[in-house]
């Protein structure tokens, strides 16, 4: 939204609209910016619970994908469940061996083939079948499932991508309104 403020410097009444047209301007760009960012979350949410829904994953995925909202005003996309690591960074050499994720990896994830006492380091093995079959895993037994685990599906970068990615259109939606 673009505002012209014509302001007579000679008068106190001119100077006093003008002030209160910087502080009207100030709430609308603040109200526009929550909505900006509100919006922007709606995409990051909706890319992130997709990916994380549609991934390659041996084993049960039991991932959840929420958004929230702090007294900030800042929206947060937070995924929860045993299976987040392995599906935003991969599991095992097999799919993985390049080093897939683009981004260097947090505080605490294992590098890819280390975890499990290194078994995610051949180019298969086996796990108990009472943590899911997944959408790969070969039943060996009524016990065991065969895996060569799952390729970095990265549902988080991949929300965070398309947020930038639409950034411009989203806030031409949201700033153009008015």
């Amino acid at each position: 939204m673009s505002r012209t403020i014509t302001l007579n410097p000679l008068s106190i009444s001119s100077i006093d609209n003008a002030i209160a047209e910087i502080r009207d301007y100030q709430k609308w760009v603040k109200q526009k910016t929550i909505q900006l960012a509100e919006a922007l979350s709606r995409v990051g949410i909706y890319e992130a619970s997709f990916r994380f829904a549609g991934a390659m994953y041996d084993g049960n995925n039991d991932v959840s994908v929420e958004r929230s909202q702090n007294n900030a005003g800042e929206y947060i996309i937070t995924a929860k469940g045993q299976a987040v690591a392995f599906i935003e960074f991969g599991a095992g050499v097999y799919h993985n061996s390049s080093g897939a994720y683009p981004l260097p990896k947090p505080d605490g994830i294992v590098p890819i083939g280390k975890y499990g006492n290194g078994k995610g380091s051949r180019q298969g093995w086996v796990y108990p079948a009472d943590h899911g079959i997944g959408s790969s895993g070969v039943e060996i037994n009524s016990n065991w499932i065969f895996t060569r685990g799952n390729p970095a599906a990265m549902p988080m970068y991949y929300a965070s991508k398309e947020m930038r990615d639409k950034l411009l259109v989203v806030a031409r939606e949201v700033f153009g309104n008015d």
